[in-house]
């Protein structure tokens, strides 16, 4: 078979020497080569080797390489050309632009050192790799299937042409005008609304295609660069490793233990190994262990994963929590509303019945006919009575709440997207608003992850850089050590490494390509004077000697072919291993002394280095570990039918302690302390050093009071009950595994916590599926992350999180206010027609005016009040309760205040207003004042009942009684247009089009009528809520103890929104109160584990709580504590011989006298 494949690679050679711009592939061949049902066939290998050459022959087809991959432009192939040798620059950032037209989509932009210099040929023979969002509806399609889906409508426009045939037949000059007019306003209140909704659906097709975007590694013109996902072309060469996502389909070209979940499109979790006779790769799918290349055959559409997603490729349409809430309010609301239609029309139904017995002349008539009898004039005025009734219940079901909810989670995401927060699923938004615990990483997310070496020890001597604060402190310099020491650990730091480094040319700064920490490493080699780009070519990796880093395992390892000297004898192989730094020190038996010079790991020695890793640990740098191991055997991993060696790590030489420093955000205390303030409770769950922990969460503040700290491994042992007791106190959960943070999140959840979850590692994923909300890292986060959670954080910074915090309330509290404005404007309107109609025989608003409100209240209502920001004292107040009613006791109250006013307001206009006000002669033509009711007193109610809107809608954008109901009035421009076309719309409606909406022109004295009855609505407001704040309700007052960092405080809980998790303190103020506590726990304490346990259970958890204490590490412990807060007591010899033997380290430091045991505590 090899031959077979030599000899057609060798035509295919020389048949493409030949051809300069043709591929010798189409896609349909490409797509049979790597077909997705035909993976398992064994001919497909047969059929790939004898046909085409095999995978090099399939890359000579494509016109590309499998080393240097597709060739660039000449430009930056000349520039790769000269600097060949050289550190790679001239890398432009792709992803921070932002189109401010399309509400702050961020833009695609091309990395313009890596674009291919055939890219449009191929795009248009094989296609681009982007999944097409399915087509929107235009505006006219949605307009018809809003009418065609909705009944009421139905009914509504059959009355509206029943109405015009009779008006017609009535009166052919006019009689049409009242049904034609029905009918416009209908299609308004459509096109307006189905114009919001096509907005919203354009916004979530942008959103959609914006989730398929991702980096990847791609090489090409020999380069190695990231470039989006969307500009990955057939024939390129792709780099995945352990947690990224199958870009495209293609084949297997080189890789180390590459093994493959191809479960997204088998639906089956069995892992499948990739090597040249399993060299078929597909989209979509996710590498859970390993590294490797591969060339792509098929992008987009016609990739497996790409013909997959485009059936399936719907929009965001999933109804979130909230939205079907609001569904069952609506739906209730509609139902009262079609009685108070059915009711309304049966009132004007009697009255017509009785005035037609007794022969009375009809109160209105289409075309100004007088005529006192006829069949035709009776039924045409009811039918108008019909369509009254009708648009009542269109007025009463207000639709507008569920698109109130859509608008505002389409404004909150758009606006996250702003503030470094990309919002993955709809429900994620509204669920942070309900948020009430936190568990954040610490790297990246806390820190700025901009990591450098400041500290190193290494043959026995302390190396202190710049930045350390030591006195003593050096520049990094290729002086600095001997040679063979030099050479060694840089042939460790460059070798077993998957990072690199590009510049970027805006600003100069190193950007790191994969970990931060090995980038820190690799910025160290440069300053020793060592290209990692010259070593890596230069030394040989062994095929399948990888072992990658994992949460697990906390540690990596690279098998070379060595090239540097030791001071051992020369061997043929090399196990290079960097990790935990006390891990590492576990593994290993000696240590090296000098270049020449390797030494047994004494225990003295030992236990030096481990008080130097705490030491360093407590400054908040993060230690890495760096080892070696010589041997002439092969330790390389072997297929999984022969078993793997995981764990080739044992005999290690110690070579050097690493010390990196990633300092705080500055950013980040002022924001827990603004999650502290709103009843957050912000835990740190890191897999780094306890003590490095300790100290960045007492920096950012998370560490406080009588805080606790443990290690996962403590955590792991507990029983459940002990875990319920720590719990509460946790603030810090160090060297945890992706195992521990779910355990955590799950025991939170069913503490009645809404657990938000930060994970950026591929093991993080159940954790983020696990918790209401999961928020991926954007920069250091694994595809698969990302591909589990709910928002991704694009800066990696905590201060994003609490921004996606600010939005998900406030799309809660931009709901209620619509809620409450709408309720407001529904039941008056539905219940001024209804009296109106009962009481005079005639509605007060008719059917084109209730339509207008109907407009008001839902689709500009809901755009008004749904684009709020979020207001500044957002974070003050505690989360709110899933089970807590969405109207609020001031909010009940408010709702009441306008039916009230506004009711007196209307009705007095609609009975008395003749009486009260009559008109001026001369002012108004013997029509508009003739009859009961008088145009001119449909006029003013119309014209009030709208201006009372006006003042509703400004007033309902405050939740909690607020007196200034102006607040914050000027800062959203849309709530304020939306004022402005309401008012010129209405004023539009009074003075030319009267004969539309069936009004007539005022004077100034009835303008002043109308405007001052709507501007008393404000006054009438503000003294019904100065009333409510001066006689508070009473209730029964529920508090529950807080102990912050500025103390001990009560917290007062609505008797909705208190939480079943917490134990409620049902007594007084002066005794709920309590002094802040500051504790510090050590072995010589007598402390019990927290709780109010009795004392049987007290003594069944202390039974264990030994383990507890050796293992717990509180701010006390710290060399550099607060005097003030703490008390200055370090760790004992007994404590730290005891944490040694539980965490398994027992050969360092460890007292042949102790008699505490991990053992003898259990």
């Amino acid at each position: 078979m090899e031959a077979i494949r030599q000899h057609k690679l060798g035509l295919i050679k020389q048949q493409q020497s030949r051809k300069y711009d043709t591929f010798g592939l189409t896609p349909e061949e490409l797509a049979q080569i790597c077909s997705f049902d035909l993976r398992s066939n064994p001919t497909q290998i047969e059929n790939l080797n004898a046909n085409y050459g095999g995978v090099e022959g399939v890359a000579l087809l494509l016109r590309s390489n499998m080393e240097t991959g597709l060739r660039l432009k000449m430009k930056d192939h000349t520039t790769i050309s000269v600097a060949n040798q050289h550190h790679d620059k001239g890398i432009k950032a792709a992803a921070s632009a932002t189109d401010k037209q399309s509400g702050g989509i961020p833009n695609h932009i091309a990395n313009a050192n890596m674009v291919a210099i055939d890219t449009d040929k191929r795009v248009a023979v094989f296609g681009a790799n982007k999944i097409p969002p399915p087509p929107s509806e235009t505006i006219l399609q949605m307009i018809w299937g809003t009418i065609v889906e909705d009944p009421i409508l139905k009914i509504l426009i059959v009355g509206a042409v029943f109405v015009t045939s009779l008006g017609t037949a009535m009166c052919p000059s006019e009689g049409w005008l009242d049904g034609v007019v029905i009918v416009i306003a209908v299609v308004l209140v459509l096109g307006v609304t189905a114009g919001n909704d096509y907005s919203k659906d354009r916004k979530f097709k942008k959103l959609l295609l914006m989730q398929s975007d991702k980096k990847v590694k791609a090489i090409r013109g020999g380069k190695k660069d990231e470039i989006s996902s969307w500009d990955v072309l057939v024939g390129d060469v792709i780099e995945v490793a352990t947690g990224d996502e199958i870009p495209a389909d293609g084949l297997f070209i080189s890789g180390n233990r590459l093994v493959i979940d191809e479960s997204p499109l088998t639906g089956e979790t069995i892992p499948v190994k990739k090597r040249p006779d399993a060299p078929f790769l597909f989209s979509g799918c996710q590498v859970s262990e390993g590294s490797g290349r591969m060339l792509v055959t098929g992008v987009g559409t016609r990739s497996s994963g790409g013909q997959i997603q485009e059936l399936l490729n719907e929009a965001q349409s999933e109804e979130t929590v909230l939205q079907m809430k609001l569904k069952v309010v609506a739906v209730l609301i509609g139902k009262v509303g079609v009685g108070a239609g059915i009711l309304t029309f049966l009132g004007l139904a009697i009255r017509w019945a009785i005035s037609w017995a007794l022969n009375e002349e009809p109160h209105h008539l289409s075309c100004g006919n007088k005529a006192s009898s006829g069949v035709l004039l009776q039924v045409a005025l009811l039918a108008e009575y019909f369509v009254v009734g009708i648009t009542v219940v269109v007025v009463a079901v207000p639709e507008g709440l569920p698109l109130a909810v859509t608008i505002s989670l389409a404004f909150s995401m758009f606006k996250m997207i702003q503030e470094n927060c990309f919002v993955r699923h709809l429900d994620a938004s509204e669920t942070m608003g309900e948020a009430t615990c936190i568990c954040t990483d610490k790297t990246g997310t806390l820190t700025e992850n901009k990591m450098t070496v400041v500290k190193m020890h290494l043959t026995g001597r302390f190396y202190h850089g710049e930045g350390s604060g030591e006195h003593d402190s050096v520049r990094f310099t290729g002086d600095l050590l001997e040679d063979r020491v030099k050479n060694l650990l840089v042939e460790s730091i460059c070798i077993n490494s998957d990072c690199f480094i590009k510049v970027n040319e805006t600003n100069g700064q190193d950007i790191f390509i994969g970990s931060a920490t090995e980038g820190a490493l690799l910025l160290f080699a440069k300053k020793l004077g060592v290209n990692y780009e010259e070593v890596r070519r230069m030394v040989k990796k062994v095929e399948g000697g990888i072992w990658t880093f994992s949460s697990e395992r906390k540690r990596m390892s690279t098998l070379i072919i060595p090239r540097t000297k030791t001071p051992s004898a020369p061997t043929k192989y090399r196990l290079h291993t960097k990790g935990a730094s006390e891990i590492i020190l576990s593994l290993c038996t000696h240590i090296l002394a000098s270049g020449s010079t390797v030494e047994p790991l004494s225990p003295q020695v030992a236990a030096d280095i481990q008080k130097t890793i705490k030491l360093w640990a407590s400054e908040g740098l993060r230690t890495v570990g760096i080892a070696y191991r010589n041997t002439d055997q092969m330790i390389a991993s072997v297929d999984a039918g022969n078993g793997i060696n995981d764990d080739p790590e044992h005999d290690l030489v110690w070579v050097a302690l690493v010390a990196i420093k990633d300092p705080l955000r500055k950013e980040v205390p002022g924001a827990v302390a603004s999650c502290q303030k709103a009843g957050l409770t912000i835990r740190m769950v890191t897999g780094d050093n306890i003590l490095t922990a300790c100290k960045i969460a007492r920096e950012s503040g998370i560490m406080f009071g009588d805080g606790m700290a443990l290690e996962g491994p403590v955590f792991r042992a507990m029983t459940m009950e002990e875990k319920l007791a720590v719990i509460p106190k946790l603030q810090v959960l160090a060297r945890s595994s992706p195992g521990d943070k779910h355990t955590l999140v799950s025991i939170l959840k069913e503490m009645g916590e809404v657990v938000a979850v930060t994970g950026d590692g591929t093991n993080d994923a159940p954790a983020l599926k696990e918790a209401d909300v999961g928020f991926a890292m954007g920069i250091s986060g694994t595809q698969i992350a990302r591909n589990a959670c709910d928002i991704v954080l694009l800066d990696d910074n905590f201060v994003s999180l609490v921004s996606a915090i600010r939005w998900g309330r406030n799309v809660l509290n931009s709901i209620r206010k619509f809620l409450q404005f709408q309720l407001g404007v529904n039941l008056v309107a539905v219940t001024l027609t209804f009296i109106g109609s009962v009481a005079v025989g005639d509605s007060p608003l008719n059917t084109v005016q209730l339509l207008w409100v109907n407009l008001i209240m839902d689709s500009l209502g809901a755009l008004a009040l749904a684009s709020d920001d979020p207001d500044d004292d957002i974070l003050d107040h505690p989360p709110h309760a899933r089970t807590a009613s969405l109207l609020s006791p001031f909010m009940q109250e408010y709702i009441l205040t306008q039916m009230v006013y506004q009711l007196f307001c209307t009705l007095g206009l609609f009975l008395g207003i003749e009486s009260i006000y009559p008109p001026v002669p001369g002012t108004h033509s013997p029509a508009e004042v003739a009859g009961t009711p008088s145009i001119r007193t449909k006029t003013m109610v119309f014209t009030t009942f709208i201006f009372l809107q006006v003042s509703n809608e400004i007033m309902a954008r405050q939740l909690n009684g607020e007196l200034n109901v102006f607040s914050y009035f000027f800062r959203n421009y849309i709530f304020l247009i939306i004022l402005a076309v309401i008012i010129v719309v209405q004023t539009f409606c009074v003075l030319w089009a009267g004969s539309f909406f069936g009004t007539c022109t005022l004077t100034s004295g009835e303008w002043g009528v109308c405007l001052g009855l709507s501007a008393g609505n404000l006054v009438f407001t503000f003294i019904c809520r100065l009333v409510s704040k001066c006689f508070p309700k009473k209730r029964v007052r529920v508090y529950k103890a807080r102990v912050t960092p500025t103390g001990s405080e009560e917290e007062l809980i609505d008797g909705t929104d208190a939480v079943s998790r917490e134990k409620e303190i049902h007594e007084p103020k002066s005794k709920a109160q309590l002094p802040p506590k500051v504790r510090t726990m050590s072995i010589l304490s007598n402390a019990e584990p927290p709780g109010d346990e009795s004392t049987e259970e007290r003594k069944t958890a202390s039974s264990r709580w030994a383990t507890v204490q050796a293992a717990t590490h509180l701010i006390g412990h710290m060399s550099d504590v607060k005097k003030e807060e703490f008390v200055s007591k370090g760790p004992s010899p007994e404590f730290i011989d005891t944490w040694m033997r539980f965490r398994k380290d027992a050969t360092y430091g460890t007292k042949a006298g102790s008699s505490r045991n991990l053992r003898q505590a259990n």
